[in-house]
């Protein structure tokens, strides 16, 4: 379980650096607002971001350790889905727990 939470954190991490510099080219290119102002998509660009880099992953993100992570019967695009979910659902869970250690260390 915790080797599942430590791998949903490091994913989250990395993505947010990843997000980091997709963000900064597409400002650069000037399509980001362009993109994010569309109505449908614009207000899921993360999740479309996560699925994209859970997809080109290729399964090296691994989590589940006897959980179904399949969502609605949908196979692999359901697993992927799922994870990429899981990976935004933990970044705050991240913030949250390098916040506590860092007010841990600081007494």
């Amino acid at each position: 379980m915790m080797a599942t939470i430590l791998t949903l954190m490091i994913t989250a991490m990395i993505f947010q650096g990843v997000m980091a510099v997709i963000d900064s080219v597409l400002d650069m290119v000037g399509v980001n607002a362009i993109v994010k102002g569309i109505p449908v998509i614009g207000g899921h660009m993360q999740l479309i971001w996560a699925y994209l880099f859970v997809m080109i992953s290729d399964g090296a993100i691994h989590v589940g350790y006897g959980a179904n992570m399949e969502v609605l019967g949908m196979g692999d695009f359901g697993v992927d889905i799922a994870v990429a979910i899981s990976m935004l659902a933990f970044i705050s869970v991240k913030d949250a727990a390098v916040k506590a250690l860092g007010q841990g260390f600081a007494r």
